[in-house]
């Protein structure tokens, strides 16, 4: 009999901890709409390199592909780049390069560059917006995370 007892409050009491509802389900939190930047954004202006002189080689990344090398590596000059975000990977074409000046790039594979095509003068970076610095001949480019405004000019006494 006992068990008759325990199996009928057990039907009595199942219903009864049903009806005390749920608790209303929470909708997920959608992160805020982040407006991605562009890797070619990232990418363009002015990459430096401080030499221990105290001088600044700049490597100039301009609209439609142009790059251009001042204070240094100007036997690169003119060059060309290519952005391919889809595999996150920037070209830079060095066609008037001499061929000397070339092999080197065959010593970094691995340490900063990509890939190397000898026929094709083209060096191949991995880029992504975490990119901040790049491997040119040996020659590590880099790029300040946030522009830099100019200094405003000296005051003229009169």
């Amino acid at each position: 009999m006992k068990w008759r007892t325990i199996f009928v409050l057990c039907l009595a009491v199942l219903p009864w901890f049903g009806c005390r509802g749920n608790a209303p389900l929470r909708k997920p939190q959608v992160p805020p709409v982040v407006k991605e930047e562009r890797l070619e954004t990232h990418l363009m202006g002015i990459w430096d390199l401080r030499g221990r002189d105290g001088k600044t080689k700049q490597m100039i990344f301009e609209p439609d592909g142009k790059l251009t090398f001042h204070g240094g590596l100007e036997y690169f000059n003119p060059a060309e780049w290519t952005l391919i975000e889809s595999r996150h990977e920037l070209i830079l074409s060095l066609l008037h390069a001499p061929e000397g000046k070339l092999d080197i790039f065959h010593t970094y594979i691995g340490n900063g560059v990509k890939a190397f095509n000898r026929d094709l003068k083209e060096v191949t970076y991995t880029f992504d917006k975490d990119t901040w610095s790049l491997n040119v001949a040996g020659w590590i480019y880099s790029k300040a995370s946030q522009p830099v405004a100019p200094a405003p000019p000296e005051p003229v006494l009169q």
